[in-house]
């Protein structure tokens, strides 16, 4: 909203007034974001948002950003000898991944009533109160385009989720086309835990050079997913079962490997790869538009911003299809 569009509100309505000066979260202007505003809104998505917590996120990228990764697989050392060059056999030729993000340009609208301004709580908090309501639903959203994102999708579909899977190429798309990828079949009725269990063999078919850093890794899985992992546990005869189902024990692990719920996945999609081979990347540049509409008592936040996801290896992801 203008300069003048805010003094007017201020003279109609003085308490009204202060709390949408305190409310904004772009310049008293509308527009563009300072670049601080536009990380600490991005910050907020990341940490309201299990997903995007254990990817790699990149912020601030003017027209694309490439994603380096240099592998050097088996081990290197070998015996020194005193004025002897190695044989060319035992000279390591580092692998060098590259991939391009280009972000794409997205937008997420919301409307607060002016009831809801005057009756928050929050008081003076207000500003945090909506830029945390705001940036924890873009990240959810941001979630579920970066996984199932797919600009070929059905262009008749206009719903929400519609119109949001086509923002973007996701992850699951790119990695089904990826012949590095390492594919496992999940059973038409699978069971999860267990030596023979959906996890066990999605753990096999990763490399070991991946594999023996647990704490690196993660299965990405539907909250179905997780659930039915859950209730396989609940339902041992064990003292953990019992905890699992009162809700007092985490097992949200499997074999020391973390297990991440993620918004609008697919029950019969998993992915397991080290965290921080997953990557979204948000463009320089955010805007934040506010229009305060009298009449209707509403004030419209738009904010317009670009992003793109990708992975850096393919041979470090197992998908489960």
């Amino acid at each position: 909203m203008t300069n003048e569009q805010l003094l007017q509100l201020i003279k109609d309505d003085q308490a009204l007034g202060e709390l949408l000066l305190k409310a904004q979260i772009s310049t008293s202007l509308g527009g563009l974001v300072a670049p601080q505003q536009a990380r600490e809104f991005i910050d907020m998505s990341v940490e309201q948002t299990a997903p995007l917590r254990r990817m790699r996120v990149v912020t601030g990228i003017v027209r694309s950003y490439e994603l380096h990764d240099i592998s050097l697989g088996e081990p290197v050392l070998r015996p020194a000898v005193e004025g002897t060059a190695p044989d060319a056999s035992d000279v390591s030729a580092p692998t060098i991944t590259q991939r391009v993000l280009q972000p794409r340009p997205v937008r997420a609208d919301f409307d607060v009533t002016f009831d809801m301004i005057r009756q928050n709580i929050e008081g003076e908090g207000l500003n945090a109160t909506l830029n945390r309501l705001f940036s924890k639903q873009f990240g959810k959203d941001i979630v579920y385009v970066a996984f199932n994102g797919d600009t070929a999708y059905d262009p008749m579909d206009t719903t929400p989720k519609g119109k949001a899977t086509r923002a973007l190429d996701g992850l699951l798309k790119q990695l089904a086309a990826d012949a590095d990828v390492h594919v496992y079949s999940i059973p038409s009725t699978p069971t999860y835990s267990g030596s023979s269990g959906v996890f066990s063999a999605m753990i096999k078919l990763l490399p070991k050079d991946y594999r023996d850093d647990r704490s690196a890794l993660a299965f990405f899985v539907s909250q179905n997913v997780l659930d039915a992992y859950e209730d396989e546990i609940a339902d041992r005869q064990t003292t953990t079962a019992d905890a699992v189902m009162f809700g007092s024990a985490d097992v949200s692990r499997y074999k020391r490997i973390e297990i991440v719920p993620v918004y609008g996945l697919p029950d019969d999609k998993i992915i397991l790869t080290v965290q921080r081979n997953l990557v979204v990347g948000f463009g320089r540049d955010m805007q934040v538009g506010m229009d305060v509409y009298n009449r209707k008592g509403v004030v419209e936040v738009t904010i317009r911003t670009d992003v793109d996801v990708s992975y850096i290896r393919g041979d470090a992801v197992v998908l489960g299809t």
